[in-house]
């Protein structure tokens, strides 16, 4: 197939990367000029635990891209800048497939009300840490769940997956794999920001995996979950024990974080049902409240 993939970050690269050494035709759109000439000429360098294998690409600035020829795109934007993706290609006609690979929710109540286009959405459990603008580090095998939102079904996680390193599994239940990963996003990415530490510290620390266990508990309320997805979100916490959250780089960098997408719309569903949120509350307003500081350590 031929693949665009939209973002080129930790895990657009990732993606990018096992889905070229299976045989796919890749196009990672970038933000940067500078990315995508890299990524041009040295190509994307893939670490696994067996090692470093160099992957071939074509990479285009965004500005200047055309790939509506490709056969399928997956989005792995974050949800700040979405909205201009989605607006730069409102109503157009005869797109692609278009997968969306985000943290959060209400992306895809957005893309059903812009593309004309089969739109799926997918949860993604791999660890991965961008270590250049054209590396990335697999730090922890996971896997992609993915569903039809609307449109023509296809066979799309036949295609990309490969089963011992890249897994791609499709499900029936769309909304409970949403919540499910929006869970996971609530019980750490904020968390991560406000402490400056890598996942699975979270657990290592007694009084941050009271607090970890505490918005969990607030979220399952809120989401109608059971509190065994705890053994879910642990499972994910520790596999990615080493990465950072993209919250914590962009608390770090001084970039608007994706908030609004997890504690946001979580607060938002808990004031329709009346329910009370003091903790993912907190976290809230603290995370929103450092936007643009940068890291100031």
């Amino acid at each position: 197939m031929r693949i665009a993939i939209i973002g080129g970050g930790a895990v657009g690269l990732l993606t990018g990367g096992y889905l070229s050494l299976s045989g796919h035709h890749i196009h990672i759109i970038t933000r940067t000029e500078e990315q995508a000439d890299i990524l041009n000429s040295k190509g994307l360098n893939l670490e696994t635990g067996n090692g470093v294998e160099t992957v071939c690409v074509n990479a285009e600035h965004h500005a200047s891209a055309e790939y509506m020829d490709c056969d399928l795109w997956i989005v792995t934007l974050k949800q700040t800048v979405l909205d201009s993706f989605l607006a730069k290609w409102r109503d157009v006609e005869g797109l692609p497939p278009v997968l969306f690979l985000q943290n959060g929710m209400g992306h895809m109540e957005k893309a059903e009300k812009t593309l004309r286009s089969s739109l799926y959405a997918g949860a993604v459990t791999h660890g991965a840490l961008k270590t250049g603008l054209n590396s990335v580090k697999h730090t922890g095998k996971g896997d992609i769940h993915i569903g039809l939102w609307r449109g023509c079904k296809l066979d799309l996680a036949a295609q990309l997956t490969i089963p011992d390193s890249f897994p791609v599994y499709e499900t029936g239940d769309i909304q409970l794999m949403l919540k499910r990963k929006l869970l996971v996003n609530l019980s750490v990415n904020p968390l991560t920001a406000l402490y400056r530490v890598k996942n699975g510290e979270l657990l290592e620390n007694p009084e941050w995996a009271k607090n970890v266990k505490a918005v969990f508990s607030e979220g399952v309320s809120v989401l109608g979950l059971d509190e065994k997805e705890w053994d879910r979100v642990e499972a994910v916490i520790t596999r990615t024990g080493e990465n950072e959250s993209s919250m914590l780089g962009d608390v770090k960098s001084g970039r608007k974080t994706e908030t609004e997408a997890i504690t946001g719309y979580i607060m938002q569903l808990a004031a329709e049902r009346g329910l009370e949120m003091p903790v993912t509350s907190f976290l809230h307003r603290s995370i929103t409240g450092i936007h643009g500081r940068g890291d100031t350590k």
